[in-house]
């Protein structure tokens, strides 16, 4: 008995007499497969990033726009909303600063712990001296403006 099979041996001829290539060997399946789990993962690797550095522009970019903030910060609501606004950047760079730490991305770590600085001195700067400490010892400052009689 040959130990030929005849029906693979025709399909192989068939392919050949149609033009196709001939059929992948299971080890050369294998490595494309193994091709295209690596391309997905080297992708997903780069949106990652792409989106680590995205967010680390965006809470830079909150924290530095506080500084020409539009509204009123002197007492009351537009304090309430300048220091959440504050708040929100420290979240933020938080948020970045252990993804980076964790990540070893040395210089997201370091861009996003400025970031936290910042927005921390600006939060101190605006609330010590609500809480009775000035450097300039006598200036105080209130948390709520005083109201206005209406004649």
């Amino acid at each position: 008995m040959s130990e030929i099979d005849w029906n693979v041996e025709l399909r192989k001829i068939e392919r050949e007499f149609t033009g196709l290539p001939p059929e992948r060997t299971r080890t050369q399946l294998r490595l494309q497969k193994i091709q295209e789990i690596t391309a997905k993962e080297r992708f997903r690797e780069r949106l990652t990033l792409v989106g680590i550095w995205t967010r680390l522009v965006l809470v830079a970019a909150l924290t530095v726009a506080l500084f020409w903030w539009p509204y009123g910060r002197n007492c009351g609501m537009p304090l309430a909303g300048f220091l959440l606004s504050n708040v929100t950047a420290i979240a933020g760079g938080a948020v970045l600063a252990v993804r980076g730490w964790r990540d070893r991305m040395a210089w997201v770590f370091s861009a996003s712990a400025a970031c936290l600085v910042v927005a921390w001195t600006v939060v101190a700067l605006h609330t010590l001296p609500r809480l009775g400490y000035s450097p300039a010892a006598s200036t105080t400052a209130a948390w709520m403006c005083a109201a206005t009689p209406s004649h």
